[in-house]
C-alpha cells in the first residue's frame, strides 16, 4: 500500500519513486502524516489550537513593597446585598455585606479598579483595615486563606465612574474579571476587576 502511494506521487509529480518516498518520510518526521504497517499513510489531524491569556501578574505588581505600587480606596462600608451577590455569596437578597472599592496605580498611572464584597460573618475586622498598608486580596489571603479560588471573565464597558478613574475614555472596553473564594464550603468574598484593555490579551499563540 505505501508503495503505491509512492508510486502514485511519482507519477502525479514526474518525479521519481526515490523523491516520493523521501517526500513522504519527511512529511511523516515533521508529524504531518500517520504512517501504520499494514494500515497505511494518513493525513495527521492538525494540533489543536491553545488559548493563552495574558494578564499582569497583579499579586507581584499590587504590592506596597513595590515602590511603583500606590493607591486609592473610594469606598469602605457596609450595603445591602443586591440579588446576584447575595446569590454569589450564599447570602440573601439585602443581607449585610462588607463593600470596598479600590483603585490600583503603577507609577501613579491607575491600572486597576477592583470592588470587592465580603462576608462578615468570615472576615468581621475588613472594614477597619487600612488599604493604603495592605491590599484587600493580600489582607484576605492573610486572614482566611482560600481553599478555592473562581475566576471568570469577560468583556464589559463599565459606567462612566470606573472608566474615569481609570483615566478612560466613556464606552472604553476592559476586562472585567471577577473573582470568587472559598473556605471549605463558604464564600469568602467576591471581588470584581476591571483592567484597560489594552494591557492585556487573550488569544492563540502566533508566530
Amino acid at each position: 500500500m505505501r508503495q503505491d502511494l509512492e508510486n502514485q506521487l511519482a507519477v502525479d509529480f514526474s518525479v521519481s519513486r526515490m523523491t516520493a518516498r523521501r517526500a513522504v518520510q519527511e512529511l511523516a518526521d515533521e508529524g504531518l502524516l500517520l504512517r501504520s504497517a499494514g494500515m497505511g499513510t494518513f493525513v495527521a489531524e492538525p494540533p489543536s489550537a491553545t488559548l493563552t491569556l495574558e494578564l499582569p501578574d497583579f499579586a507581584q505588581q499590587f504590592n506596597f513593597a513595590n515602590p511603583r505600587y500606590s493607591n486609592r480606596v473610594i469606598e469602605l462600608d457596609t450595603v445591602a446585598a443586591a440579588s446576584d451577590i447575595g446569590s454569589l455569596l450564599q447570602l440573601a437578597e439585602g443581607a449585610p455585606v462588607y463593600y470596598s472599592v479600590v483603585v490600583h496605580a503603577l507609577d501613579a498611572i491607575a491600572v486597576q479598579w477592583e470592588e470587592c464584597f465580603v462576608s462578615p460573618a468570615l472576615v468581621p475586622a475588613y472594614l477597619k483595615q487600612n488599604y493604603q498598608k495592605v491590599t484587600p486580596q493580600a489582607y484576605l489571603n492573610w486572614v482566611l486563606a482560600p481553599s478555592r479560588v473562581e475566576h471568570q471573565l469577560r468583556a464589559a464597558i463599565p459606567d462612566s465612574a470606573i472608566t474615569g478613574a481609570l483615566g478612560q475614555t466613556p464606552l472604553s472596553a476592559c476586562l472585567q474579571i471577577t473573582r470568587r473564594s472559598w473556605h471549605h464550603s463558604r464564600v469568602i468574598s467576591v471581588s470584581r476587576s476591571f483592567v484597560p484593555g489594552s494591557s492585556c490579551s487573550i488569544g492563540a499563540a502566533l508566530d
